[in-house]
């Protein structure tokens, strides 16, 4: 019998990480043997020191190519276990960073990365099974790193909610509009969570004299508060719905289904609403979003955290989808067709 452990940012209730330990679980069975294989989440309380019982450990989806967690690979590999890299990717990587490495004009991501974090990378991406990385930016910034040369063995796989498949039967589409807020404790581009809640006021109230109607929805019980008061300023209750109840991903996808347009504060948000097809805004608060819109080429769909005119940007993405809705779903769908079989080549081609 095989021990696999996943290592992932889970039980701790928020959607977007326990949905893609959801999909790792249900690939394993779906490809894998669970006579021969046994697979382990990193719920809390796992010693992440300790792998003696493991034979492959796995770094799973979410935001996880960070030292702390490309350490416990390179102590793994010490021990003589295998690794692989399934689906994570960098974030935190500053707004101006950002916008140089979109350019090709970042030389450095030394405000991220010592070098002796560098070395441990470059060491845990050589001897891996397996580099399966988020999105391109991603792969471009471990490219600025290691050299073209080195990252040679970096694959761009995909978000593993990529994988995630509509179960329900479509639903009429109302004259809705979804809206996910909440909080990263003002740790977004511009740094204040505040204003860009005010824009979100603003944008919402302008989207009811349209005629629409919202729905405020949550990914995470620490967001609750953030979306009562988002619902409370708007103050609007006959045309404003505030659902409080944390989802499944299954759940959240047949409710989402019923919108016309999402405009989605977490990342896992807008793969949730795309998969009930329906166009998503993603508010680009970290890294993390820009990288997943640059894989589905929705980068027209974004709006930065950081814009002055975030209100007028929404709105101006709003009248995108209304003009283009079917195009836009076209393009997540092609892209999806894509990324799926290298998402599942890790269980299809014996890595495990």
């Amino acid at each position: 019998m095989k021990n696999i452990l996943y290592i992932g940012w889970i039980g701790f209730n928020n959607l977007g990480d326990e949905l893609l330990w959801n999909i790792f679980r249900d690939t394993c069975a779906k490809y894998l043997d669970d006579n021969q294989v046994t697979i382990i989440p990193s719920l809390p309380g796992t010693d992440l020191k300790n792998f003696e019982r493991y034979d492959t450990i796995v770094l799973g989806g979410g935001s996880l190519l960070l030292p702390g967690y490309l350490q416990m690979l390179q102590n793994a590999l010490n021990k003589g276990k295998s690794i692989a890299i399934w689906g994570s990717g960098l974030d935190w990587i500053e707004k101006a960073n950002l916008d140089l490495l979109t350019n090709d004009q970042l030389s450095s991501l030394e405000q991220n990365f010592k070098q002796k974090d560098i070395d441990v990378l470059e060491d845990v991406i050589e001897n891996a099974l397996f580099v399966g990385v988020r999105g391109p930016l991603t792969k471009k910034a471990i490219e600025i790193m290691l050299g073209s040369e080195k990252a040679k063995k970096v694959k761009i796989i995909g978000d593993p909610a990529l994988l995630l498949e509509k179960t329900t039967f479509d639903q009429p589409q109302e004259n809705l509009i979804g809206i996910n807020w909440g909080t990263t404790f003002n740790r977004l581009y511009g740094a204040n969570e505040a204003i860009v809640e005010d824009q979100l006021v603003e944008a919402a109230k302008q989207l009811i004299n349209k005629g629409y109607k919202l729905l405020i929805y949550t990914m995470w019980p620490d967001d609750i508060p953030h979306c009562e008061r988002l619902y409370n300023k708007i103050n609007n209750p006959d045309n404003v719905i505030l659902d409080k109840t944390l989802y499944t991903e299954q759940q959240l996808i047949d409710k989402l289904s019923k919108c016309k347009a999402t405009i989605n504060f977490k990342l896992h948000a807008n793969l949730l609403s795309l998969t009930a097809n329906v166009p998503a805004i993603a508010l680009g608060y970290r890294f993390k979003v820009f990288d997943f819109v640059a894989l589905v080429g929705l980068q027209h769909l974004i709006v930065s955290t950081d814009s002055k005119q975030l209100t007028k940007e929404v709105l101006e993405r709003i009248e995108i989808i209304e003009q283009t809705g079917p195009m836009i779903m076209e393009q997540y769908h092609t892209s999806q067709k894509t990324y799926m079989p290298l998402l599942e080549s890790l269980f299809t081609k014996n890595y495990l």
